[in-house]
Order: C-alpha cells, then structure tokens, then sequence
C-alpha cells in the first residue's frame, strides 16, 4: 500500500467580531497581512501572542444541516464542529495527539491490558446541575454497543468490549475480550446524561435537538437550514469561554462563505486552493482577513490488492510506489501545501516513526524492479507482461473525488510511460465502497484520517 501527501484545509478567521469595527472598509488600501507560519498538525493555538478579547459573537459556518446532535449518533463534520463545544470528553488528546484527562481526572489499565477503570472529576456537572456520573457514562457505552443504535464514530473502537459495569457514583471499568493500545482511544467520547433517554425511544428523544450540555457552551436555538446558536454555559467548570455567543451559520458554498466572510457576516470558513489564490487578489479580503494554515489529519493513498496476481510480489508494490511522482502531486496539486508520510500517521505523532522515509520517485529503479519480478515487453507492444498476461488493471476511484482523480491521472500517466496500463474507473460513491468492503479490486483510490496515535 502507498501513502500520499496528507492533505492540508486553510482555515479563514475575520478580523472582527459582531458589533466591533471593521479593521478597514472595501474602499481603503489593502493592509497586507501578517506572513502565514510554518503550518503544523491542527492545532491553532494563538493565546501567547495577544491578550483574547472577551464577550462578542462568533459567527462560524457549517456546510450542511446537522442530522443530530445526539453525541452517540453523529456521524458528520457539522455536528461535530458544534458538539465540541457542549459536550466534555471522558478523555481528551493534547497536541502531540496523547491522551489527557476530560471528565475522568485519571484512569488505570490492567496488567493484562484488557481493563480500564476511570475516575470522573468529583464536581463535573451537566448544565442543569445535575451532576455527572459513572451511570451515565455506562450508559452511553452500552448505547454505542447496541446493535440496533448507529454510532459510526464510535462503534468501531468498542467491538471487543466484554462489559463495562459502575464501580461508584464516580468511576467505572471496563473489560475488552483482547489487549489492544487503540482501546483506551475509544474512551476519547462524549458522554450523554442517562436519565433524559429514560423511557423513550433512543432514536427519537429530545436530546437529539436539545442536549443537555457539560462542555463551555450550551445550545440556544436551532433554526433548521439556517443557523444554530450557542450561548455560554454558566456551569461549566472549566476555563471561561472568551465569547458570549457562538452562531453557526449554515452555508454550504463555498462562493457564498467567501463573499460572507468578506462583507462581515461570518467571521471564519474553510477556503480551497482557488478561493485562496482569488483572496490574495481580492482587497476587500486584505482589509479585513487573514488566512491560517495548518495541516489535518487526513491523507490520500493507492490501495493494492495483494490477492490480486498483479500485486502478491512485494517487488511490484514497491515499484508501484516509486512509480507515484508525488513530489509533483505536492507541488502541482497541493501547491506545496501538503507531506509526504511514509505511514498513516501524521509526522507529527508520537506513533509516526521518522526512521522510515518515503520511497523516492525512481521510475528507473521502478522499472528494473518490474524486469526482475518478470513483467518484461516480450511482444514489443508497450505493455509489459508475463506468462501471457499482460500488465493492465482498474483503478477504482470515487465520482466527483477532484483530488482524487487528478492523482490517479497523474499515476496512470507514470505508470504507461514504463509499460503499465492502469484504467482510471470512476464509481458512485455507494457502488464504490461495496466493491471496496467486498475486496472486489485490484487497486483503488482511497482516503482516511490518522485520527491516533495507536502504537500497535
């Protein structure tokens, strides 16, 4: 398998909040922003150069509608921009992607490695004042164990749990069939308050649309297809929130989020390449935003089947790398703005090892590797071939993935200049990830996200 560059987003913060100033109006001489920094692993941490204003709104975007904002059943970025600010996670991950406490002050693991049993902080309470318990962090496990309740986010991190059981009013354990370092990532979650789900259906309760929050912000209204509003939790028991209020407006393009944030009415998006190279034009932009840049956690990479013929050899899948120019992928569709990982951590973590480097692009090494796994042109065609079979495959990738698609034109560009036929095949996302759970290809285009620092 080969990894590509992880890809990186701009993040795009007003000058101003609501009700204060403008740093410049449309008609005044751009002032030229401050350089952009080094950008680092997704955190953007600003407190040591400026004293934070306090009270204000922020009026930030959503691409789309939440479906819930039930923590258990989220599933999309939306809710989760929104939910982090209500809603306290039992563990939490500082920058280096380690865990630190959240609602559990400490927690211990078993020597055989399959138990954990967390101590809550003695005074965490949801905004009612009721207070939060061992009981309802068991409860939300076992509702993210359920077979019969989504919880794609979390389901997948607690399929070997054996049971998880209170052990007081304040602390709990639980036991998995099998040691595995990613457990105790699992516990990186929100938690619900078990007695608002009593008696109803989980599914259908209020707290979808109205959790009860233990996080800096509380939610105040939710317009549907238009904005959701959050004011300050007074009982949340960590630092002060600097602002009064938190608006999500939901806006899903791009276009529109560009030209709001320009005429003052959201003060932060996401930007793509093209709106980025059109603010650095745009005037208006230089009088009133600047754009920060830091990376995610998300890459792209080629999938290899190795029960494929064409990929069982470790010869060929290493060619097949050293085939991918991604030094121009950087460069060109990136525009630098992206690392080449050897592995599916960001270089950042802990668990990423910087002693393995990347294979180069080395299309002449690529192609000697090819001549002594025996894929050699023997019928002087322009493919290579073997036993009577030549050199060809599909490349499954997913319709309307741009980023995507561009590298895999780029790598079957490569790939016919030494002799190797690949057949880019854009499928609907549906059809797409069938044949990929089925193990039904040969190579595909794929995505995912280093969201850990696992060591296993």
């Amino acid at each position: 398998m080969k990894r590509l560059p992880s890809a990186i987003f701009l993040l795009v913060l007003g000058a101003c909040r609501a009700k204060e100033p403008s740093a410049g109006s449309a008609s005044s001489p751009p002032t030229p922003p401050p350089a952009v920094p080094a950008p680092v692993l997704g955190f953007v941490d600003e407190t040591r150069g400026a004293t934070p204003v306090e009270g204000g709104i922020l009026r930030r975007r959503l691409v789309g509608e939440p479906a819930t904002l039930n923590a258990v059943l989220q599933s999309s970025l939306p809710e989760q921009q929104v939910l982090q600010y209500l809603a306290r996670q039992l563990l939490d991950f500082d920058a280096r992607l380690l865990l630190v406490p959240g609602l559990a002050e400490r927690w211990e693991v078993s020597e055989d490695g399959r138990e954990y049993r967390f101590f809550l902080r003695p005074r965490e309470v949801w905004e009612d004042g009721s207070a939060v318990t061992s009981a309802d962090a068991v409860f939300t496990i076992r509702q993210i164990t359920d077979p019969k309740i989504p919880s794609p986010v979390f389901k997948p991190l607690f399929d070997d749990l054996e049971l998880v059981e209170a052990t007081s009013p304040t602390s709990f354990r639980a036991r998995f069939r099998n040691r595995d370092a990613l457990h105790a990532y699992a516990f990186a979650m929100p938690l619900l308050p078990e007695r608002r789900f009593s008696g109803r259906p989980f599914a259908k309760a209020r707290e979808n649309r109205a959790p009860l929050s233990n996080g800096p912000y509380r939610l105040s209204s939710w317009k549907t297809q238009d904005a959701i509003e959050l004011e300050r939790n007074p009982r949340w028991s960590g630092p002060p929130a600097h602002f009064d209020r938190i608006v999500f407006r939901i806006v899903p393009e791009e276009a529109v989020a560009y030209r709001a944030l320009v005429e003052g009415t959201l003060d932060e998006t996401w930007i793509d390449q093209s709106l980025k190279e059109r603010s650095a034009r745009d005037r208006r932009f230089g009088a009133c935003c600047r754009t920060v840049e830091f990376y995610n956690l998300d890459y792209n990479y080629i999938a290899l089947n190795n029960r494929s013929p064409l990929f069982s050899d470790s010869r060929v899948r290493r060619a097949m790398t050293m085939l991918l120019d991604r030094p121009s992928i950087v460069r060109n569709l990136y525009h630098g703005s992206a690392r080449i990982i050897s592995g599916p951590w960001a270089p950042d973590s802990p668990a990423y090892d910087a002693a393995v480097t990347p294979l180069p692009f080395d299309p002449s090494a690529a192609a000697e590797l090819l001549d002594s796994a025996g894929w050699r042109d023997t019928n002087g065609d322009g493919t290579r071939d073997r036993n009577g079979r030549e050199f060809e495959f599909d490349l499954l990738s997913s319709a309307g993935a741009k980023t995507g698609s561009e590298i895999d034109q780029v790598f079957a560009a490569e790939l016919a200049r030494v002799g190797i036929r690949a057949r880019v095949r854009p499928l609907e996302w549906a059809t797409f990830v069938e044949r990929i759970d089925r193990g039904d290809y040969q190579a595909a285009s794929l995505a995912s996200a280093a969201s850990d620092a696992n060591p296993d």
